[in-house]
């Protein structure tokens, strides 16, 4: 990660030039202040003056604070006490003489801003500390921040022997790796001015343009090859409707369109979760997922887009991962486990995942939604197909298909029709027999709403979708006992004799046999509900309730 960040931080020195180090080394601060109180110190008095706050003044102040480090002559109001006072005063060559004035002086104005957040900056004879102090705060820097040593040996970055180098790498990443570093006496690890610098570069470039909060957690996206052009591309976008976006801004909103620009960087790229708590210094990378090749980018923009809603809304890694996690995790969130962060390695990389994992956890996360009030499966169906293209699961089925203006839902004219379109999908017996139940009970269901209250009660819950049993194991047992109860049904309301209800009884029956072949429950729990929403036949426009499909 570190070589990645040099080299970035080399690309951008070189296109954009040479800038301020102060705006380099300092911290992004927060802007959630209203005044700045202005404390200048003159031989002979001192004045203390307010304004409206500007983010500048940070600069102005010179301010670098790392838990107990304090550079710098500008104190938040929350940490103002006396040791920032003097060490303020001692920055600006401030004699410690007026340390009592300017301490009673404050203390008594603040008084008068109770309940208003502010911040102070210290002066002397009118001049900020950016004027008077600069290099007394990158000196400051170079000392104990860089940790400049003046000890030669080979930098650990670019393996150039140099005379001074610098024992820091910027970031205080985490290793658990407790034995790398126990035995180095007389080595060197350290680090020469070019590289800290160009690390320091890519640190801000990284900040500003290759971070994102995606899922509930915090990113990199790393291009393991950094010029001109994938400069350009994470800097500017054109998606969405928020002008001046860079574009990992639009990640949340327009996912599909920001994959398909990091697929045109024509490099691999690693994605690193990370945790940098405000309150630590602590800087630890809690998951990667390395070298993702330009074309899974598109890839996986292409189907997002291919699975899209009847509405248009693309879909989305995180109701991907929901799925695959069997859970109701919110989009806000959703990348929080490492759970979900391996299956989203595996979907970066077209790894396959555990069928049967899959479709147990999936039930459960329909079974959710069923009970929401939401019955259709198309988001499932979207998801299960979206994986088997992604290379994550086999056996697909032809879920949409394509036309002039992109794709549509595939129209199937009978059953034979459609198990033979499916039949890589349909490579048994047994998933037939339970996709055939599965229509034969969503019949039986609007059978027996007619029986109890004819066509104007459609919308009264059927007995029969008040025993889906999600919590029965679909085995051979539980179809018997469904194939028997649509059987009983027929004849209670009257429809013994229709023959596209007798056809599909006497089908399932034939191809479950005896129940010899094996299918895992939920993947037949998965095909039964499938079946009995699958539209077959007549469009729902023309359709005369009695052949195919409803």
């Amino acid at each position: 990660m570190i070589e990645a960040i040099c080299n970035i931080g080399k690309t951008v020195r070189g296109i954009e030039g040479e800038i301020d180090l102060v705006d380099l080394w300092q911290k992004e601060e927060s802007d959630d202040y209203q005044l700045i109180l202005d404390v200048d110190i003159s031989d002979s008095s001192v004045n203390i003056d307010s304004r409206g706050f500007e983010k500048e003044v940070f600069k102005d102040g010179l301010l670098f604070q790392q838990g107990p480090w304090f550079v710098g002559a500008l104190v938040k109001k929350d940490s103002l006490n006396d040791n920032k006072i003097k060490s303020s005063l001692e920055f600006i060559d401030v004699p410690l003489n007026k340390f009592e004035e300017v301490k009673s002086l404050l203390y008594s104005k603040i008084k008068e801003y109770d309940g208003i957040n502010f911040v102070v900056l210290f002066k002397n004879n009118g001049n900020k500390p950016i004027d008077i102090a600069k290099n007394k705060f990158l000196s400051e820097i170079e000392k104990n921040g860089l940790k400049k040593v003046t000890l030669p040996g080979n930098c650990h970055m670019c393996n150039q022997y140099v005379d001074t180098l610098y024992d820091s790498i910027i970031y205080k990443c985490y290793t658990n790796d407790k034995n790398i570093f126990s035995n180095t006496d007389g080595l060197s690890y350290g680090v020469c001015k070019e590289c800290i610098f160009n690390i320091l570069y890519g640190r801000k470039h990284v900040n500003d343009f290759l971070k994102t909060w995606w899922g509930g957690s915090e990113i990199l996206f790393l291009p393991q090859i950094y010029n001109e052009k994938i400069k350009a591309i994470f800097e500017f976008s054109n998606i969405g409707d928020i002008k001046g976006r860079n574009l990992l801004e639009n990640l949340r909103e327009s996912e599909a369109d920001v994959m398909d620009e990091i697929g045109n960087c024509d490099t691999e790229v690693d994605i690193l979760f990370f945790s940098a708590p405000k309150q630590k210094t602590e800087w630890k990378i809690t998951y990667d997922i390395k070298n993702v090749i330009p074309s899974r980018f598109t890839k996986i923009s292409e189907l997002e887009r291919k699975y899209k809603t009847k509405s248009g809304e693309n879909l989305a890694l995180w109701q991907v991962i929901a799925y695959l996690l069997g859970d109701s995790s919110k989009s806000s969130e959703i990348f929080n486990t490492n759970e979900a962060k391996n299956f989203l390695k595996s979907i970066f990389h077209g790894s396959k995942i555990n069928r049967n994992l899959f479709f147990s956890h999936a039930m459960s996360k329909y079974k959710h939604d069923y009970f929401q009030g939401y019955e259709s499966m198309f988001m499932l169906h979207r998801v299960y197909n979206f994986l088997v293209d992604c290379g994550c699961l086999e056996k697909n089925w032809n879920f949409v298909e394509q036309c002039d203006r992109g794709y549509n839902m595939a129209k199937y004219e009978n059953i034979e029709d459609f198990f033979n379109i499916n039949k890589t999908f349909f490579d048994s017996n047994i998933k037939k027999a339970w996709f055939l139940l599965g229509r034969l009970y969503g019949k039986m269901i609007q059978e027996s709403k007619n029986y109890k209250g004819g066509e104007d009660k459609q919308s009264n819950e059927s007995y029969l979708e008040k025993n889906f049993f999600f919590g029965r194991k679909y085995d051979f047992k539980t179809f018997i006992y469904f194939s028997n109860q649509c059987s009983e049904l027929m004849y209670k309301y009257g429809v013994q004799n229709k023959g596209y209800l007798k056809d599909l009884i006497s089908a399932s029956k034939e191809l479950i046999g005896a129940g010899d072949e094996k299918l895992s429950s939920d993947e037949a729990k998965y095909i039964f509900f499938w079946g009995m929403q699958q539209w077959i036949g007549k469009s729902k426009d023309n359709n005369s309730n009695d052949g195919e499909d409803q």
